[in-house]
């Protein structure tokens, strides 16, 4: 039987209490591991139901960082350091260094890492200076914006008064992870949305319909991780 007090035996594990709405799936979910790799932590859950207050061993989450001048970020299914400080728009050496303790080869999701210098007017994001004959074409084009993205990551902004010296928030890149029976694809350099289509034998419609986040410009930005449908299990 699971006590409250249950022992992990494990050093790389720790005891999880069950909360209302968990399902085995879900708590696999949230560690970072697949539905056997909990029973295989967890041998008696074979012969019993998931229950409210039961204590289950899960994989080991690091402690949370110190994050002075920055914000604290809860790694996500499918992120990695690279993708993290991509969407971030924050150095990949940067983001080591506030993250010492950090493996950067085995990230758990729930994990939280610190974000440097995320300031409360931007989170997440980057605070740019509007600069002399600057025009709204070149920040959407520059950081791939859409208009109502730049007015959300900037109340009060006037898209048609561009004031020099001002100012704005550029929100992060929204990556969002493949669903099941996708698989990943990065971007590499002359990749556009047209050649990854013909890469994988598909049109370009059912590229950006796997993609709903996405726009096109951001299949030909180095390092932007796309979702390719299994079109066999899609049918």
């Amino acid at each position: 039987m699971m006590l409250n007090n249950q022992v992990c035996p494990s050093p790389s594990t720790m005891p999880y209490t069950v909360q209302i709405g968990d399902t085995l799936n879900s708590i696999a979910f949230r560690f970072g591991i697949n539905l056997s790799g909990l029973i295989d932590l967890n041998p008696t859950l074979r012969l019993r139901t998931l229950t409210e207050g039961m204590v289950l061993c899960v994989p080991r989450v690091p402690v949370t960082p110190p994050c002075v001048n920055g914000a604290l970020y809860v790694v996500k299914e499918g992120d990695s350091f690279y993708m993290i400080a991509l969407r971030n728009r924050v150095s990949l050496n940067a983001l080591l260094e506030s993250n010492p303790d950090a493996n950067p080869y085995d990230l758990k999701v729930g994990q939280e890492i610190c974000i440097p210098n995320v300031r409360d007017e931007c989170p997440f994001g980057t605070l740019v200076t509007i600069q002399e004959s600057t025009r709204l074409s070149d920040i959407l084009i520059n950081y791939n914006l859409s208009v109502n993205e730049l007015l959300a990551s900037n109340p009060g902004f006037n898209p048609n008064i561009l004031v020099p010296g001002n100012e704005i928030c550029i929100p992060p890149y929204n990556f969002q992870p493949c669903e099941e029976g996708s698989i990943e694809y990065v971007i590499k350099a002359n990749d556009s949305l047209s050649t990854v289509a013909l890469q994988f034998s598909m049109p370009i419609s059912e590229l950006l319909l796997a993609n709903p986040y996405l726009r096109p410009a951001n299949f030909m930005i180095i390092g932007t991780v796309i979702c390719i449908p299994n079109r066999e299990t899609n049918g």
